[in-house]
């Protein structure tokens, strides 16, 4: 429970900054991916930027799943407490 007993809203917005993290990320593998395979003659550096840009994309697919990680739930796509009221007890003195 948190707070007077209420259970917390949730909203179905991917959060914001893990999606910006996913795509900087992404784009950054991208980047050394095609610096990497600018010079055909290296290829220690070719092997490199691919390894790099494997990694850059597992990373920025871990970052979408967490950034949509409540889209995920079924039971959480509705808000069972908007329509009920709280009913209040009168104490008896």
């Amino acid at each position: 429970m948190h707070g007077n007993g209420k259970v917390p809203m949730f909203k179905m917005r991917p959060n914001m900054g893990a999606l910006t993290g996913a795509l900087v990320v992404f784009l950054l593998g991208a980047l050394i991916f095609y610096e990497g395979h600018r010079d055909p003659g290296n290829i220690p550096a070719q092997d490199r930027s691919k390894l790099i840009f494997t990694i850059s994309i597992v990373i920025s697919g871990i970052l979408l799943i967490v950034s949509t990680g409540r889209m995920w739930f079924k039971h959480l796509w509705h808000d069972r407490y908007a329509g009920k009221k709280r009913k209040h007890r009168k104490t008896r003195s």
